[in-house]
This record gives C-alpha cells, sequence and structure tokens, in this order.
C-alpha cells in the first residue's frame, strides 16, 4: 500500500527546494511544535516560508480542505487570512504560506494590559461575527468530499482515530454532536492560529484545516477556553454588540468544557505515539 503521508526522516529540504524555484534557501527550521503536521520554516533572503506535510492519511485530507477553505474566505472579511499554496510530491498533498509578519496571541496574551485585551478581544470578536456571517454555498467552496465538511462530523472522525476510549465514550453523548450547522466556522479558533502586530492589533487569521459548516458558538467557545480568563468577558460583550444578540452563556459554559476535553484527550494520545512530550 502506497502511502500518501509523510514521516520525519524524509528528505524535506529537497521538497522544499523545489517548491520555491529561484530563491536561496539560507535556513530550514524543523517547528517541533507541529503536532499534526510536520512542520518547516524556510528562510530566504528577503521572506519566510511555512511548510506543513501531514502525519498521516486524515491530516492530508485536511490539508486539503485547509486550503480550499482558506481560498474561499480571503478577501471577504476586513481581516488578513491564510494565503495557502497546495503542493504535491509524489501525489502526497503539502501546504506552503508565506510568513505573517507578527507573533501568535499565545505570545502575548499573557502580558496585555487591560485597554488592549479590549482591543483585541473587539477585533477577535468582529473576525468571528464576519466569518459566521458570511454568505456562501457549500459546493462553492469544497471539491473534496472525503473529509468532514461539516464540524461536527469532522470531529468525530478525528476522535475516532485520535483518542482513547475514554473520550470517544465522553463525545458520544454530547449535545455537541447534534447543533445545526447554520454558518461557516473556523473551527480551531485558538490564539496559536491569530497573529498579532507590534501594536497588537490582527495581523491574520491561519490555519483553517478545522474551517467549514458549524454553528458560531464552536468558535467562541472555543477561543474563550484557549485565552486568559480576562479575555472572556470583552469577547462576549464585544460580539453580542456587533451581532445585535444575546449569546446562551450556559451553551460557552458547556462547550468551552467540551472543546477542553478533546484538547486533553487529543495531547494524550499525542504523548502516546510520541510526537508530543
Amino acid at each position: 500500500m502506497i502511502k500518501k503521508f509523510f514521516v520525519p526522516e524524509e528528505d524535506f529540504a529537497s521538497m522544499i527546494k523545489s517548491a520555491l524555484p529561484g530563491k536561496e534557501i539560507k535556513k530550514l527550521n524543523l517547528i517541533t511544535t507541529g503536532w499534526t503536521n510536520i512542520v518547516y520554516e524556510a528562510e530566504t533572503e528577503n521572506e519566510s516560508y511555512f511548510f506543513r506535510f501531514p502525519r498521516d492519511d486524515f491530516w492530508i485530507r485536511t490539508i486539503v480542505k485547509d486550503c480550499e477553505f482558506a481560498g474561499f474566505v480571503k478577501g471577504k472579511t476586513s481581516y488578513t487570512t491564510s494565503d495557502l499554496k497546495l503542493l504535491n510530491d509524489n501525489n502526497r498533498f503539502f501546504s506552503m504560506h508565506q510568513k505573517v509578519k507578527g507573533q501568535a496571541l499565545t505570545e502575548k496574551m499573557n502580558d496585555l494590559n487591560a485597554e488592549e485585551i479590549e482591543k483585541l478581544s473587539y477585533e477577535i470578536s468582529d473576525f468571528m461575527y464576519q466569518l459566521h456571517s458570511m454568505p456562501f454555498e457549500k459546493e462553492e467552496i469544497f471539491s473534496c468530499d472525503n473529509i468532514g465538511l461539516d464540524l461536527v462530523d469532522f470531529l468525530n472522525e478525528l476522535i475516532e482515530m485520535h483518542l482513547d476510549q475514554e473520550n470517544k465514550t465522553f463525545w458520544k453523548y454530547q449535545e455537541f454532536r447534534k447543533k445545526d450547522n447554520t454558518c461557516l466556522v473556523h473551527g480551531d479558533f485558538n490564539p496559536g492560529n491569530i497573529i498579532v502586530d507590534e501594536n497588537n492589533h490582527i495581523a491574520a487569521v491561519i490555519d483553517f484545516g478545522f474551517g467549514g459548516f458549524g454553528n458560531k458558538y464552536f468558535d467562541i467557545s472555543r477561543i474563550i477556553g484557549r485565552l486568559p480568563a480576562n479575555f472572556k468577558e470583552p469577547i462576549i460583550r464585544n460580539y453580542e454588540k456587533i451581532s445585535g444578540e444575546k449569546l446562551d452563556y450556559k451553551m460557552l459554559e458547556t462547550e468551552t468544557d467540551i472543546w477542553s476535553h478533546i484538547d486533553s484527550g487529543y495531547i494524550k494520545y499525542m504523548q502516546k505515539v510520541g510526537i508530543c512530550k
């Protein structure tokens, strides 16, 4: 059987060089936090590029979804989003994008003052609302049909393949699984996927591999569960102000807990297979 995914021992330098014709690679860095993909940063004379090589067949299909979803939303919000290029090596897909200047919010979120948190919380809420309000037809976004395009279907497959039995049982009985999928969602809207500039404004939103059709509570609960507690109130308040609608706080709390359980279960799986320590 021919494998369609990538393993750490491969000659990634050659693949990356082929993807950047005419550019001299000054430095090639393995990003060790890449759990779902083997991630490299390639530095050239004037720019840097990120390459993502999927670790299994599930994530190789997700790379295709990431590129197609990012391509659909590009230019449809007032924020910069991933500008991805889908590449392949012997019919194995991987992605490339130019590095956005800035830092992941993960690196700065604990050092912001109240005014900076308020400003950034507004932008986070505004991006979510613009995405959730975006008109779409399903057939305009995806050409692939072998990966969960509804977020719940995607999570069903993710959990079945990558979590242990305890977490599979936990997921089975969650109402989260039965929600109507009424809008576009990022799906993995966490501070690692929000790039901020030197003035602590959103520079870009990246990584739409979980993106698809879902419910606004999926994204809102995801981000407030992964940020420090002092972001929660301003994000909720600003989303309500921008949307003109009150949120269901009980639903937010429930789904934040569910995301936390999924995250911890996935980390345990990554530790078990030796990808995460």
